[in-house]
This record gives structure tokens, C-alpha cells and sequence, in this order.
């Protein structure tokens, strides 16, 4: 299957104009193909299963918050990459996750094509089944690549979040999540 894509980004190139026996453009075929496999690996499946691996128990009943996740997805309309800042918090109830396994499951959600929307509510989905926890927050930011380099042609931030539990009933808790956001 690899050689197909080689091949085919080849033949784009060649279409576009792109004389591929140009030093420079040697071997792009074949670094396009690696980036758009990068791209398009779908290995969340596998990741939350690792992430189940590594629930514990715990009386604590404070937020837990990582944030500055960084994250690369891809713009599904535009085949363009998006650089995304991910915060993740939640209360538990009587679980935590290892605190190594929400960045892994951000980049594991990210790293195929979709919508900044759509990733958002699929990591809270994701917690929320293996923890059950009291509430969950999760808060993206991102630079998309489409919006940069075509289109509109402007840097700009697109954030989304998802709240959850005790964040979407109660203003006092969403209020010290994002001062802890914040700090």
C-alpha cells in the first residue's frame, strides 16, 4: 500500500509540475507517503487500552489538571496539519488515570484527521468511560494550518472545550478549574 501512495503523490507532483528528478524533489513521493501514514494512524483504540492498564484508586476528590499538552492533528477538508495546546482536568470518583496516559490519549485522539470539535468530545468520552468520574473539562486550542496558509491567511486560535459533571452544574468549579488553567 505504500508504494500506491508513493506512486500516487508522485503522479500529483508530476501534474502539478514538480520535475521529480530535481535534487529536492527526489524523495518527497516518499516523504509525503510517511507523513500522510504519520497522519493518518488510527491507534486511539489501542491506546485506551494501555490507559484502562493504568486506573488506580484514590480517595482524593480535588481537580486533577494537566495542561500545555501539545498535540498535532490534521484538518480533515484541507489535509493540513493543526498544532494543538490540550488541558485536560477532572474530579475523580474514587479513580485517577496515570497522569502519563491523558497526554497519551490527547496525541492518540489527535492524531487522525478530524474535526477540533469532534476530538474535544471524544477525549471527555474516552475519560469518562474509564473513570466515571464527577466531572471533566477538556479545553483545546489550535493553529490550523488551513487558516494560516490558505483561506483567510491569518494566524488565529480556534478553541473548543467540553464540560462535563460538576464543571456544567456548578460555576464555583468551572471557576477554580480555569484559575488553575490560569496558573
Amino acid at each position: 500500500m505504500e508504494d500506491k501512495i508513493v506512486t500516487y503523490v508522485g503522479k500529483i507532483l508530476q501534474e502539478l509540475g514538480v520535475d521529480l528528478t530535481d535534487q529536492n524533489f527526489l524523495e518527497t513521493p516518499w516523504r509525503v507517503a510517511k507523513m500522510l501514514r504519520y497522519f493518518f494512524r488510527d491507534d486511539k483504540d489501542k491506546v485506551v487500552l494501555d490507559v484502562e492498564k493504568k486506573v488506580f484508586p484514590t480517595t482524593n476528590d480535588q481537580i486533577v489538571l494537566i495542561k500545555d499538552i501539545e498535540c498535532f492533528g490534521m484538518c480533515p477538508h484541507h489535509l493540513l496539519p493543526i498544532v494543538y495546546r490540550v488541558a485536560i482536568g477532572y474530579v475523580p470518583n474514587k479513580k485517577v488515570l496515570g497522569l502519563s496516559k491523558l497526554p497519551r490519549l490527547a496525541m492518540a485522539v489527535c492524531s487522525y484527521p478530524k474535526l477540533q470539535e469532534d476530538a474535544t468530545r471524544e477525549i471527555a468520552d474516552v475519560i469518562e468511560k474509564l473513570i466515571g468520574q464527577k466531572g471533566i473539562m477538556v479545553i483545546m486550542w489550535g493553529e490550523h494550518g488551513c487558516m494560516r496558509c490558505r483561506g483567510i491567511e491569518m494566524k488565529a486560535e480556534v478553541v473548543t472545550s467540553e464540560c462535563r459533571g460538576i464543571f456544567r452544574e456548578d460555576g464555583n468549579a468551572k471557576d477554580e478549574f480555569l484559575k488553575l488553567l490560569g496558573s
